[in-house]
């Protein structure tokens, strides 16, 4: 096991590395665990010959995008800002991890979401980083697979878009995925930009500072990111918000 500190990220994504290993059968290629700090991979493949923006059916594939480990491997990860069990949080979802799951139809090959890649991966939290707790029913490597742009036209990559999908923004968890085409999925991911979301209070956490995620058994996983989730702002902001755009278009 590799331990140490890498280089901080933005405050809503994991700031440092403080353990990994790449355990056994992990992807060629895919060893640098700072691949998982910073913001989720938007457009992949950048140094290749064939980039392409990221949809739930063309996940995340670059070397530099990802960090791979197999049987018996790990990455733990800190926040340098706390994610906290905010009521205002949509869906009670705190936490959002993004792997390189995608959507894909296994008898036509069409960008039809009929079946979800998942490798799985063991989700832990914890205040301290010595004391963790284990996030039931949800896998790191699952849904929900990563979309980079709202305005992209091309379910298998193409060009980057020019709207920005939220990674601070979990998708609903009600929404059936299932027989939907991309658009369908564009407009069910309602602007989030995907990832698997955990609700830290249903494990009687407050606020954490750390992730870890694990794999055992066959294959491996990669992990590109980790977000905290922010809340939905309160109505009496918004209409503050409002008060004071329409004070400061009559002094116009």
């Amino acid at each position: 096991m590799t331990t140490g500190h890498v280089a901080a990220g933005v405050a809503q994504y994991a700031g440092s590395v403080v353990s990994f290993d790449a355990g056994t059968g992990a992807a060629p290629g895919y060893v640098d665990p700072n691949n998982v700090l910073g913001s989720p991979t938007r457009y992949t493949g950048v140094s290749t010959p064939f980039p392409g923006a990221v949809t739930p059916f063309n996940s995340p594939w670059g070397s530099s995008d990802l960090y791979s480990f197999g049987n018996g491997g790990h990455v733990t990860v800190r926040f340098d800002t706390p994610v906290t069990n905010d009521p205002a949080n949509p869906y009670g979802i705190d936490l959002l991890v993004f792997g390189n799951a995608f959507f894909f139809d296994p008898v036509n090959f069409d960008a039809v979401a009929n079946s979800v890649s998942s490798d799985g991966g063991l989700i832990e939290v914890s205040p301290d980083g010595t004391t963790w707790t284990t996030v039931p029913s949800v896998v790191a490597d699952g849904l929900w697979p990563t979309l980079g742009y709202t305005d992209g036209t091309d379910p298998f990559g193409g060009p980057a878009g020019s709207v920005l999908t939220d990674f601070s923004r979990p998708v609903n968890p009600a929404f059936d995925w299932h027989g939907k085409d991309y658009a369908q999925l564009v407009a069910g991911y309602n602007g989030s930009g995907g990832g698997a979301g955990v609700d830290i209070g249903a494990l009687g956490l407050s606020q954490i500072s750390y992730v870890r995620v694990s794999h055992a058994g066959a294959g491996n996983i990669e992990i590109d990111a980790f977000s905290d989730v922010s809340p939905i702002p309160a109505p009496a902001s918004l209409f503050v918000l409002v008060g004071v755009l329409a004070r400061s278009g009559r002094r116009r």
